[in-house]
């Protein structure tokens, strides 16, 4: 019983001491956004579609692990592939399976929608990215880890 109980007090202890070191000196990695930007680094974006390199070959709906692509029958005759980003994790198998390069990565990240329908797009949307909007000239930041500790850098 007294092991628990020097186990808690213990534990209570190295709270207060994480509180009282973050009250005199802040360790805040809060990212102020939109003022701010997080630099993601490696992580991949949406997928963009040129619907004049695609062969409707579906290699890109049948490796999709979410089965987030499904293919569009086009006035042309042909099938393109539309994503549902509700369903996709970004992993870019499609992008990596694709054998004309028809689907590619871009640098957008950060995308949001008001509904469930909107994050389905069809091939005529995949022709063309979204627009973004940046009414503040961001600054941009990472998460570095410095003594094992989170410090927010500014990168550029």
């Amino acid at each position: 019983m007294s092991g628990k109980l020097g186990y808690i007090v213990k534990a209570t202890l190295d709270a207060l001491a994480v509180a009282a070191r973050n009250f005199a000196k802040p360790e805040r990695i809060t990212v102020f956004y939109p003022y701010e930007k997080l630099e993601y680094g490696r992580m991949r974006g949406w997928i963009g579609l040129w619907t004049e390199k695609c062969t409707s070959c579906m290699l890109c709906a049948r490796i999709c692990p979410t089965n987030a692509i499904k293919m569009y029958m086009e006035p042309n005759g042909k099938r393109y592939p539309g994503i549902d980003y509700g369903r996709c994790i970004m992993c870019h198998f499609c992008i990596d399976v694709c054998p004309t390069d028809a689907l590619y990565p871009t640098d957008i990240k950060e995308l949001a929608w008001y509904d469930y329908k909107e994050m389905i797009y069809t091939p005529d949307m995949e022709r063309e990215p979204p627009k973004i909007h940046s009414p503040y000239k961001a600054v941009k930041v990472a998460i570095k880890y410095v003594g094992g500790l989170p410090r927010k850098v500014r990168v550029q």
